[in-house]
């Protein structure tokens, strides 16, 4: 069963990474990068002021930042050095079927995403801190076009992906009640 699960793992990023123009190329690359994400903080930060207030946005974003921080530091230490998956740009067998985007082809193991876990840390604890639905779409639609910007891009698996997503939900979702603690025992009202 695992096999079946890698190789239709194995085709669905093929598929993915192998429909691509020189617009897309450049479009994803760009959005991969970390600081493309910049403005779509800062607006989560302005939201979180104006319905928080400064201070308790303050206290939310360093919740956020410990988050996204925790996903991280887990996402590398406890799953890709242990793992040792390889991405599919340095996966030998199926490498010169991976199409390359500016020879970007990231570290050498790619299971969990590191880029998933941190963007899901930071959408699931900003929804569930504003309580919009249309906030929570923004959020995660961001969200989930740099997560297939990895795949198109050839570094990362779906299954890297999927468990990334997974590992930053669960990181936010401790975060966000650890907060929520915090802020209840100081009296402040959210």
């Amino acid at each position: 069963m695992f096999e079946s699960l890698e190789l239709f793992d194995r085709q669905l990023l093929l598929a993915i990474n192998g429909c691509n123009s020189e617009f897309f190329d450049t479009l994803f690359y760009v959005i991969t990068q970390t600081w493309a994400s910049i403005p779509v903080f800062l607006f989560a930060f302005y939201l979180l002021q104006r319905k928080y207030g400064w201070k308790l946005s303050l206290f939310s974003m360093l919740c956020i930042a410990l988050a996204i921080g925790c996903a991280d530091i887990i996402s590398t230490e406890c799953f890709k050095k242990v793992i040792c998956r390889y991405r599919p740009s340095h996966n030998l067998e199926i490498e010169q079927m991976v199409h390359i985007v500016r020879g970007y082809k990231g570290g050498m193991y790619g299971f969990v995403s590191s880029h998933a876990a941190n963007m899901f840390a930071f959408a699931t604890f900003v929804s569930l801190l504003l309580k919009n639905k249309w906030c929570t779409f923004l959020f995660m639609s961001w969200t989930m076009i740099v997560c297939y910007t990895r795949m198109y891009l050839g570094v990362h698996y779906p299954a890297d992906i999927f468990c990334g997503a997974l590992l930053g939900c669960v990181c936010a979702f401790c975060f966000y009640l650890l907060e929520q603690k915090i802020v209840s025992r100081k009296g402040i009202q959210m």
